[in-house]
């Protein structure tokens, strides 16, 4: 019989073995099945068209603010899994069966999120509202999933959490959470968890930490272009440098004529000093690459400011 009110279909990720998993000697692929009413939402698992059982574990349906999630894996010895090609997760739930397929020899390894815990700025204290912010960077596949803790209690409300974002293979995401001032200052320990595969961790903000880190100072960017010296040799460096900020949570994005770039990048670990923090972040090109663009941004986020250093290549005296 059909259930009472809307019937809301599951999505469904397939998420393939880690490769620290796959080192390891074993593999798990993990069917996630979320956001879907009522209960009752069936998985089977099938390699290369065969259905499988052996090695299938599927959690039971949890609900939560009226609809549901389960997960399954499917775990292989190494050899196993590559002996077959086409996994495949397929979901029922009442009139709509779905398939998830994922190809072995299309699948790269997974890459866990780094993830950023931003406490409210003093500006936004003072304005009588407070927002946490944690950044999830550079992880793939996609389907890593964020909530909210205060004082060990998962809260909702409040919480926007934006799509993931794909560029260059990797995905990113965010997540806010949004309180009063008052609200803010009741609760004690703010915990963002992320889980992403089989891999969770969580990072804690303290409110009287946030207090007693004092204002939010903004880093100072100096953006340095290629020595002459490094040029004749073949390739340019350029080097953007954030000094003097507090507290830590400083991201550096690279662009060259207005497109952001990852390749080439490598962005020092933020180091303290007297309270102070500071980075710098290196965009490594060849002589040639370097002579086809003009336009080199260095592109700093600390909390809610942003500032661009950009610098054009027809101006530099090297």
């Amino acid at each position: 019989s059909s259930p009472a009110g809307p019937t809301v279909s599951p999505t469904v990720s397939l998420l393939p073995p880690s490769s620290e998993q796959l080192s390891g000697g074993s593999a798990s692929l993990a069917c996630l099945l979320t956001g879907y009413s009522p209960q009752g939402a069936l998985v089977s698992w099938e390699v290369d068209g065969l259905e499988v059982s052996q090695g299938v574990v599927t959690s039971p349906e949890e609900e939560k603010e009226g609809l549901y999630r389960r997960s399954s894996t499917l775990t292989l010895s190494k050899a196993g899994w590559e002996q077959g090609e086409l996994y495949t997760c397929r979901v029922s739930h009442f009139q709509h069966t779905q398939a998830s397929p994922l190809r072995r020899s299309q699948s790269g390894p997974t890459v866990s999120p780094t993830v950023s815990l931003l406490p409210p700025s003093s500006e936004q204290l003072s304005g009588g509202s407070a927002s946490l912010v944690c950044l999830l960077t550079g992880y793939s596949p996609q389907g890593a999933l964020v909530s909210w803790e205060v004082d060990g209690l998962e809260v909702s409300q409040g919480v926007v959490t934006s799509p993931e974002e794909e560029k260059e293979g990797l995905y990113r995401r965010s997540s806010t959470l949004t309180l009063s001032k008052a609200g803010w200052e009741q609760g004690e320990l703010y915990t963002c968890r992320v889980s992403h595969f089989q891999h969770t961790q969580g990072l804690e903000c303290k409110m009287w930490e946030t207090f007693s880190s004092g204002p939010t100072v903004s880093p100072t960017v100096s953006l340095l272009p290629p020595s002459s010296e490094q040029l004749s040799g073949g390739s340019a460096s350029l080097a953007c440098l954030l000094t003097g900020y507090s507290p830590q949570g400083a991201l550096v994005i690279w662009e060259v004529d207005g497109l952001e770039v990852s390749q080439g990048v490598v962005t020092s670990p933020e180091e303290e000093k007297e309270g102070l923090y500071r980075r710098s972040s290196t965009l490594t090109l060849s002589k040639a690459g370097w002579e086809q663009g003009e336009l080199y941004t260095c592109r700093v986020s600390h909390f809610q400011h942003t500032q661009a250093s950009p610098l054009r290549r027809s101006q530099c005296l090297v």
